[in-house]
């Protein structure tokens, strides 16, 4: 279907009038606000790809499936929920974390002397069309950019001493930019902060190696913040 268009070259073809100063060119999704858009509750898998334009966000969410509506602006339904058309730079755009706080209880084991991604099983927040692959846990990195990531992991309390070592990258390596230390044995959580540069599609994971011994992981966490668009 062609609009302005005798000879349209894609399913709808929309053409401009671009000489015309008085004409105001542009296509414009359905306006909405957020306080609308939580009460439209009958949206499912037939609705992936819908577009929307939220208007206002007086009330905020009430809703799962609008949680991530925190901005007006453009928004898609990606099967479950409304994900933002475009990743705001400085802002979170991944998050996900894996155990429940209690420092006791094993999340995830680790084996010993690899490499290991670690199973995060919570997504928090994905936004900006990242992709998450919660069988591998491995996102994929929707523009390139320049990240600031953040990931920590938690031994199970009590667990014996040992070099550990952590790092956010595109494969399970011994990287420069990641950070060894060795646990105290007794309540241990290891931080890591990198800031980097990572191209459209490239895939990370959250990885540990642990010497010697057998892993017990009671929390981890990974987030992801886009600095700068490149």
């Amino acid at each position: 279907m062609g609009i302005n268009s005798t000879n349209p070259q894609v399913t709808f073809d929309v053409n401009g009038t671009a000489s015309t100063v008085a004409a105001a060119d542009g296509m414009r999704a359905p306006r909405i606000t957020l306080a609308q858009l939580n009460a439209k509750t009958g949206y499912n898998t037939n609705h992936i790809g819908a577009l929307l334009y939220v208007t206002d966000l007086t009330g905020g969410s009430t809703v799962v499936a609008t949680a991530q509506v925190t901005t007006t602006g453009y928004y898609y339904f990606d099967g479950s929920a409304w994900q933002s058309v475009v990743a705001k730079s400085g802002s979170a755009v991944f998050i996900a974390s894996l155990g429940s706080g209690n420092g006791s209880a094993t999340a995830a084991t680790i084996p010993a002397s690899a490499f290991t991604t670690v199973p995060l099983t919570t997504v928090v927040k994905n936004v900006g069309g990242g992709v998450w692959n919660p069988a591998t846990s491995i996102y994929t990195v929707p523009t390139a950019g320049t990240y600031i990531i953040k990931s920590s992991i938690r031994l199970v309390d009590g667990s014996p001493g040992r070099n550990v070592f952590q790092a956010v990258n595109t494969s399970n390596s011994d990287i420069p930019d990641g950070i060894w230390d060795t646990n105290s044995g007794g309540r241990w959580t290891m931080l890591y902060t990198r800031i980097a540069y990572f191209n459209k599609n490239d895939q990370l994971r959250l990885y540990i190696y642990s010497d010697g011994a057998t892993a017990n992981i009671s929390d981890a966490s990974l987030n992801i913040v886009l600095l700068s668009q490149n």
